[in-house]
């Protein structure tokens, strides 16, 4: 295994596993991790402030999603669950994809861009910043979704009595108490300011395949404003120590062999029949799976 300075470069799953394994874990910390296709220089974001039209244009986007096909909506029963649902269909939201798996989060970063050089970056989130899908304070980031692009955090109160009785806050209350009855109308300007980490209901199949959670992110200021993750949350990538590799063919191929592949981490049907033709063509060798 090959280091520079701040690069550690991974040639083989070996050296993977072991570059994960010097990484020091701590019970108040929880370990996530990140694959991602090219490294470079760059703030992860959620896909919906990758474009100023997405963020601007957010609350109409869900809504005609969910307008054009309710029942697929049916089993959801909030608005975090909605959002998943979402995203896992290719609609920009305000989550970013992370899994507990180190093996799924590098079979990401290599599922692509073979001749790229790829990166799996680290997480290491306070415990105290994990939550579940019944959170109030994941409720609360959800509901922001459905202000309009002119929501300004910067414009409002910081007394907390002031805070609650502005219009944009109470909108977002109202929409909290549509999943959450009992939600007391006390909210933080800093509570939707924040980022946390989000465990959902492992309901949808690809999410418990992957052992996926999900970065929620608030604003920062205004609406189109993203906040930035905390530098003490990361514990390789972004500046830190980086994990890199090349050898994405061979990675994969490795990885197979354990169980980590597009048919194992994407259990619709089509990337099944994918695979059964791909299997009946030659593409992988005798005794694979």
């Amino acid at each position: 295994m090959g280091s520079a300075s701040n690069i550690t470069t991974i040639n083989s799953l070996e050296d993977y596993v072991r570059a994960i394994n010097g990484i020091a874990t701590k019970k108040e910390r929880v370990i996530l991790f990140r694959g991602h296709a090219e490294r470079g220089d760059y703030q992860p974001l959620p896909a919906i402030y990758r474009e100023p039209e997405y963020i601007q244009n957010e609350s109409e986007l869900i809504r005609e999603s969910i307008a054009r096909s309710p029942d697929d909506f049916a089993p959801d029963t909030n608005f975090l669950e909605q959002l998943v649902r979402l995203q896992h269909y290719g609609l920009p939201t305000r989550l970013l994809d992370v899994t507990f798996n180190a093996l799924a989060a590098l079979f990401f970063a290599c599922m692509n861009k073979e001749k790229t050089e790829g990166e799996v970056v680290v997480f290491s989130i306070p415990r105290e910043e994990f939550r579940y899908y019944d959170s109030d304070k994941v409720a609360l980031l959800c509901a922001l979704s459905n202000r309009s692009g002119a929501f300004d955090l910067k414009e409002m109160p910081d007394d907390v009595e002031s805070f609650n009785k502005e219009e944009d806050v109470l909108r977002i209350v109202h929409d909290v108490r549509g999943d959450k009855p009992g939600f007391e109308p006390k909210v933080l300007k800093d509570d939707l300011r924040r980022i946390v980490c989000v465990q959902p209901k492992l309901s949808n199949k690809r999410i418990a395949r992957q052992d996926g959670a999900f970065l929620l992110f608030g604003v920062d200021g205004r609406k189109n404003q993203c906040p930035k993750i905390p530098s003490d949350w990361i514990a390789r990538g972004l500046g830190k120590k980086r994990i890199v590799f090349t050898k994405k063919h061979h990675l994969k191929t490795e990885l197979r062999k354990f169980g980590i592949s597009k048919h194992t981490l994407f259990p619709e049907l089509d990337n099944q029949t994918e695979y059964v033709m791909q299997r009946f063509k030659g593409k992988y060798k005798h005794g694979e799976k």
